[in-house]
């Protein structure tokens, strides 16, 4: 019992000094990953090692601050998206969350995405199918794509961001009508919401 006591320290101690060299680690990759996706203006970044990649994500934490300007901007489909919760904090239902995060950030865009995939080599039926499945997230469509044959010199980056924006155009469609928005519905939603940035990390390898 002694020695199984002695090797429960010996490994408590070496997991934690590796848990510290593995933040100091994440840290430093983060901070390149973050001058990386300013300087590129991307949402997303993949780092690769020879034993798998890395993959850095920003996300976006959104709190309605003002409910009525909320809706002032988009009319009574709030009030079947948004409910109040006891805390007195709206839960807003994800779909919703995407699209004002969107407007809020500017972060949508009109593309022909049936154009973009035939330029990365898709032909037709993997097209379709591509489109079918295209989410608007980063990792799990560049899976999609390179998976149905996609190929392009900068790793997809400047594709998958047009699909991005394209899904944002497409899901804010949905609740508002696009064509109206204006500098003063602008306004209006940066003062009834906020959008927190945050960059995640996450490790992908063969276990």
């Amino acid at each position: 019992m002694l020695e199984l006591v002695d090797k429960a320290i010996e490994l408590d101690i070496n997991i934690k000094k590796m848990q510290e060299e593995l933040d100091e680690i994440k840290a430093t990759i983060q901070s390149y990953g973050l001058s990386e996706i300013e300087n590129r203006n991307l949402k997303y970044l993949q780092l690769f090692g020879e034993k798998g990649s890395c993959d850095l994500t920003y996300k976006q934490k959104l709190e309605v601050e003002n409910i009525n300007l909320l809706r002032e901007v988009f009319g009574e489909i709030i009030d079947s998206k948004v409910s109040k919760k006891e805390e007195i904090k709206y839960k807003v239902e994800n779909k919703f969350k995407s699209a004002l995060i969107a407007l809020y950030l500017n972060d949508y865009k009109e593309h022909d995405v049936q154009m973009i995939l035939a330029e990365i080599g898709l032909d037709d039926k993997a097209g379709k199918l591509a489109i079918k499945k295209l989410k608007g997230e980063y990792i799990a469509d560049k899976k999609l794509l390179e998976s149905l044959g996609a190929v392009d010199e900068d790793g997809l980056e400047e594709e998958l961001d047009a699909i991005r924006e394209s899904k944002n155009f497409e899901n804010l469609s949905r609740y508002v009508d696009l064509k109206s928005v204006n500098d003063e519905m602008r306004e209006k939603l940066k003062r009834a919401v906020y959008v927190e940035d945050t960059l995640s990390l996450g490790l992908s390898y063969e276990k």
